[in-house]
């Protein structure tokens, strides 16, 4: 709990108590005061968020036994005080299982920025629209070296962009000043495409986007319409996921469906991020705006988590101007097979791949084997690093484990969250400084990890694939 919050549960108590006893009431009164002043600053200071209703309530209640002056332990009192007392315990609760969680600050020398922009595609009809021949529509946000500003502190997400659940991340600061000034120094800086998984959304890996930003990367994350779990567009319109749901459960269905289902929506999001790239081009050549020469889109990398590391790969294999990708925990679904000779991939998983199908395998066996093989064959042909984490789980590569210290709620696997957090950031970092600045910080090649869980395997080009080797410029 921060501060504020804590201080309000204690004068909450500390109110309750005293007006139970006869000779504190005065004081108890004075606490009740000061529990009203102290909810005003913390909703004008921190932003007020549904886990402290019950407080609120609790505060109300105490009110009104205290204007009822001197009590001699009345039975409504005490059933006022001992719903106040009960409604605190809740906040308490509800504060520690679904807490305000703070992102990790980021360790690079930029202040870092961050602005929410809407882009139209024209040129392409979005099918999965239920309104026929509208065109592809997507937001983007970016995170960007910024100078120092006084711009206001970003939140999480927008109210509008949550559910009622998660409507307390509209009031979560984040570590990046909205729409603050482009760092005038150190440009043009390389563009990094980022893509969510399936059914997630833009802000789901703020802890790494603000953390390239400081290093002095422009991250532009796509929530990919109609995939999403939830796009809001600047006239209003909210839109949530509308996919196939397959891959939500995939033995309702066979791998040749899922593969299908895939293949599409991965093509989309291959020109939703070929796209934004053609955009923000624009942007660095429009002169007299504030992005004038400060983007490097030929020196650009894409990455993705889960279905959105398919994505990155796709886009790599595709696009000459994306000269690296990273996927991180996520099947490729084929996307490998079209990679680029001389296109560094770091693939970031939780366990050893296993390429031997079982004759009975169910669907998810069929498709986890056959893309091992996948895997394994490119690394074989182009090389590649494969950083494997023991005790990581899926959502371990995302902000999600911030969520809650309940491991139902978060999904995290047994790697604490600041030292997950710690290791993704580090090697995407270190592998973007290599493949698109040249920097060799030499820990994708050290024999042993600074961090216990991991294990990384450096992946040698073979001799007649035509590649360069790794990291050559």
């Amino acid at each position: 709990m921060r501060p504020l919050e804590v201080s309000l549960v204690v004068l909450v108590v500390g109110s309750a108590v005293c007006l139970m006893s006869g000779p504190l009431q005065k004081i108890g009164q004075i606490f009740v005061i000061l529990s009203l002043v102290f909810a005003v600053a913390q909703g004008a200071l921190e932003g007020t968020h549904w886990q402290l209703l019950p407080a609120y309530a609790a505060i109300g209640l105490l009110c009104l036994v205290a204007l009822r002056g001197s009590v001699e332990r009345p039975r409504l009192g005490i059933v006022a005080v001992s719903l106040a007392l009960l409604f605190t315990v809740a906040t308490v609760v509800f504060c520690l299982v679904l807490p305000m969680f703070r992102l990790p600050r980021p360790t690079g020398p930029y202040p870092v920025g961050t602005a929410i922009l809407y882009f139209k595609d024209s040129a392409r009809v979005d099918d999965a629209s239920p309104v026929a021949g509208s065109p592809r529509e997507l937001m983007v946000q970016l995170w960007y070296p910024a100078e120092p500003s006084d711009n206001r502190i970003a939140m999480y997400r927008r109210l509008r962009e949550t559910e009622p659940i998660s409507s307390y991340q509209s009031v979560l600061p984040t570590n990046s000043r909205l729409n603050a000034p482009v760092a005038s120094a150190g440009g043009p800086f390389p563009v990094i495409l980022f893509n969510h998984a399936w059914h997630s959304r833009r802000t789901n890996d703020t802890f790494l986007t603000e953390e390239l930003a400081s290093h002095g990367y422009v991250v532009a994350s796509i929530d990919h319409t109609y995939n999403a779990s939830v796009v809001l567009f600047p006239d209003g319109r909210v839109i949530h996921e509308n996919t196939p749901h397959e891959f939500d459960d995939l033995e309702s269905s066979t791998p040749e469906r899922i593969r299908s289902i895939w293949d599409k929506e991965l093509q989309k999001w291959t020109a939703d991020q070929r796209f934004i790239l053609d955009r923000l081009e624009t942007m660095n050549r429009s002169a007299g705006t504030a992005w004038f020469g400060r983007l490097n889109t030929n020196m650009a990398g894409a990455i993705g988590h889960s279905f959105g590391g398919a994505a990155a790969t796709q886009l790599c294999a595709k696009d000459p101007r994306v000269r690296a990708a990273v996927n991180m925990d996520g099947w490729f679904l084929g996307a490998i097979r079209a990679r680029d000779p001389n296109r560094p991939l770091l693939v970031m998983d939780t366990s050893v791949p296993n390429a031997t199908p079982n004759p009975s395998a169910k669907v998810e066996d069929v498709l986890n084997a056959s893309d091992s093989a996948d895997l394994e064959a490119s690394l074989h042909k182009y090389g590649g690093y494969l950083l494997l984490v023991r005790g990581a789980a899926h959502e371990d590569f995302t902000d999600q484990p911030l969520v809650s210290p309940l491991r139902m709620i978060s999904h995290r696997g047994a790697v604490p969250a600041e030292q997950m957090q710690n290791i993704v950031r580090t090697y995407v970092l270190a592998f973007l400084d290599e493949m698109l600045r040249g920097k060799d910080s030499g820990i994708l090649r050290a024999n042993s990890s600074p961090y216990p869980e991991v294990s990384i395997e450096e992946w040698p080009v073979a001799l007649n694939s035509g590649a360069s080797p790794i990291g050559a410029k």
